[in-house]
């Protein structure tokens, strides 16, 4: 299971978060803070897991970000490193060539794509074509419930 995912520059300035298990709001500070220090002073030339807690620590850095995923000692590693590959995929498809700034800017796509690749800490749909069928038809109910709206103002 996965218990949370982070998203964050060299600055350690957070752009995605996601906690799939219950954390008070200062357990939260602290466990991203320890994250993100564990993640950002580790060299380049060591592997991508870190064991912290009981937990296992599965990053992966994609130009300035690092996307991170925080999971149970007992899971797959690979499989793990594998999802952070896809999510990272179905934004770049989703943004088109994602960089921080989309992450700031539309941050509610962000998410939106986050809940449809995962649910409850578990991976929800692994195809990348029926999370953008999604994403898409979404988008499209949202701009017809926009546009009724404006004719329901200013015909009414």
């Amino acid at each position: 299971m996965i218990h949370f995912l982070l998203c964050f520059n060299r600055q350690s300035k957070v752009r995605l978060s996601k906690f799939y298990s219950t954390y008070t709001p200062t357990e939260r500070n602290r466990a991203t803070r320890e994250v993100m220090h564990q993640v950002l002073s580790r060299s380049p030339k060591f592997c991508n897991f870190v064991q912290w807690r009981e937990y296992t620590i599965v990053y992966q850095r994609f130009a300035s970000l690092f996307f991170v995923m925080v999971t149970d000692g007992t899971d797959n590693e690979l499989v793990t490193l594998e999802s952070i590959q896809r999510f990272v995929v179905i934004l770049d498809l989703v943004f088109g060539n994602i960089c921080e700034l989309d992450l700031i800017y539309e941050f509610q796509r962000a998410y939106q794509v986050l809940d449809e690749f995962l649910l409850t800490g578990h991976l929800q749909e692994s195809s990348s074509k029926e999370i953008l069928k999604a994403i898409n038809d979404a988008e499209g109910m949202e701009k017809s419930l926009l546009v009724a709206e404006v004719l329901d103002q200013h015909f009414l």
